[in-house]
């Protein structure tokens, strides 16, 4: 077998197992879950699964880690000039990525309360406030202006949770546009 063809059945043995772990979450609480049941659905033997991971709590992490590098990426390539003052693009980036991820995530935040990816996104929306191109070098390295980034970013990211918890009615999108008002200071007084 060369090289390229195990890659690709590496590759399809993860996208198998991950699948089927997440199947399974919808259907019954992670610890009822076992290598068992997510080798049973996925087709495939458990050598194939301690392969890639060691136990299932392996396989969260980089169903995590995933989550994690996809946000960070997307916010990397979203460059605007100045997020504190006009938040709504961030807001609406993270939304949507999280929309697009919506089954995972739920099924992640209601298997396992101690979901990684959920405590690292306020330092990934935090770092993305604070990169700001047009802010001054002075203003960036304010600690005032940076704890404050921090501040709205640990909210957002409640907010966010929140919806997932289903605490919040709306959209993720409706998220993203009262996150906007908060960070800039508005209220809905008419």
């Amino acid at each position: 077998m060369s090289n390229k063809t195990e890659y690709r059945s590496a590759l399809r043995s993860k996208k198998l197992i991950k699948e089927s772990f997440i199947e399974l979450l919808m259907e019954k609480p992670f610890d009822k879950i076992t290598v068992i049941d997510i080798v049973n659905r996925a087709n495939i033997n458990r050598g194939t699964f301690y392969a890639h991971y060691s136990d299932i709590n392996r396989l969260v992490h980089a169903i995590e880690e995933e989550i994690v590098d996809a946000l960070c990426k997307l916010l990397l390539e979203l460059k605007y000039p100045n997020p504190m003052e006009d938040p709504l693009p961030l807001f609406l980036k993270i939304s949507e990525y999280l929309d697009e991820s919506k089954e995972l995530i739920y099924a992640l935040l209601h298997s396992n309360n101690t979901s990684t990816f959920i405590f690292q996104l306020p330092e990934l929306i935090a770092r993305q406030l604070i990169s700001s191109e047009s802010l001054e070098h002075d203003i960036r390295l304010d600690p005032l202006f940076m704890e404050r980034c921090r501040f709205y970013a640990g909210g957002a990211a409640s907010l966010y949770a929140a919806w997932f918890q289903g605490a919040l009615e709306g959209s993720l999108t409706d998220v993203a546009y009262t996150l906007e008002k908060i960070v800039k200071g508005q209220n809905n007084k008419v």
